[in-house]
């Protein structure tokens, strides 16, 4: 099987940890995909803590296969932002990723170190 190409990461913000986010992410971004588009992406999403709020989260997203028509002016000025409601939620989409992002969620029983 080839590699897959390396798509554009989008970082997702005011996420609440409260609901199932990766499934009510998807159905926020299908819902936001055009259908020929549904077909031809793949996405692929981390939930990770927030560097700044623990009662938020932030996810990391990344769409295989081209950029959405919805996040087409993100690429193109990569100091915007995009926002739309989820649910109860207010959720916001950038490329830019002003501030500090957490990559991964730590293991639970490791400790935190900066070596």
């Amino acid at each position: 099987m080839a590699a897959r190409k390396k798509g554009l990461v989008f970082r997702v913000t005011g996420l609440q940890p409260d609901v199932e986010l990766n499934t009510a992410l998807k159905a926020a971004i299908d819902d936001n995909l055009l259908e020929e588009e549904q077909s031809k992406l793949h996405v692929s999403a981390a939930v990770v803590p927030s560097c700044y709020d623990d009662e938020q989260r932030v996810a990391l997203v990344e769409f295989h296969g081209g950029v959405p028509t919805f996040l087409s002016e993100l690429a193109a000025d990569r100091l915007g932002d995009w926002q739309v409601e989820m649910g109860d939620m207010d959720i916001s989409f950038d490329c830019h990723f002003f501030g500090f992002t957490q990559l991964y969620t730590p293991k639970p029983d490791a400790p935190v170190t900066a070596e």
